[in-house]
Formats: C-alpha cells, structure tokens, sequence
C-alpha cells in the first residue's frame, strides 16, 4: 500500500471536511514527518499506519480550530484539555514504534 494522500485523507474525513487540499497536504506533510521519527516505517506502507496517519492529520486539522488546546465546556463541567496523544493512533502504531533504549 502507497502512503496515504491528501485525497486519501478527505476520503477519510467521509465529507466532514472544510478545509482547502493545500491545508490538508500541509498537515500531512508534517504528520508523516512526525510519524516517521516515533516509528519504524517499511518500505510498504501497511494498513495500520496509514489509518493512524490520517488520524493523525484529523487530530492536526481539528487542533487548528482551537488554538489553547480547549474545547468549551458547559455550565457544569467546564472546558475540558484534550489529551496529547490520540489513543487510536497509539494502538495502531504500537507494532511499529520505535524503543528507545539507554
């Protein structure tokens, strides 16, 4: 399997998507960047983490609209901080992370 597109990604978004291919290709460029450094990638792209990177340029998407990181809350609980680390993505690529040792 190739690496994921930015076409690929807005087939992912499944129409939830309002954002420009020249933003959705700049996020990918910088998501395959980051994933390449915390893991390890073959030279044929495997299923799993061509579905955590288009998680991981969602998540990057999606993080534009809230500069501070925090959503608004409600009247009861108040805004939340979203976690660093998309659980998702971590389960996908957990075969292919890189340990570090020393």
């Amino acid at each position: 399997m190739p690496i994921p597109t930015a076409n690929d990604v807005l087939d992912y978004l499944d129409g939830e998507n309002s954002y420009p291919v020249e933003v959705v290709e700049a996020a990918l460029t910088a998501e395959i960047a980051a994933q390449s450094r915390v893991c390890r990638v073959p030279t044929e792209y495997p299923a799993d983490l061509a579905e955590a990177l288009c998680r991981r340029v969602v998540r990057n998407l999606a993080m534009r609209r809230l500069p501070l990181a925090v959503p608004t809350g409600d009247s009861e609980g108040g805004p939340a901080v979203l976690p660093g680390r998309d659980p998702e993505v971590r389960r996908l690529e957990a075969p292919w992370r890189r340990l570090v040792v020393g």
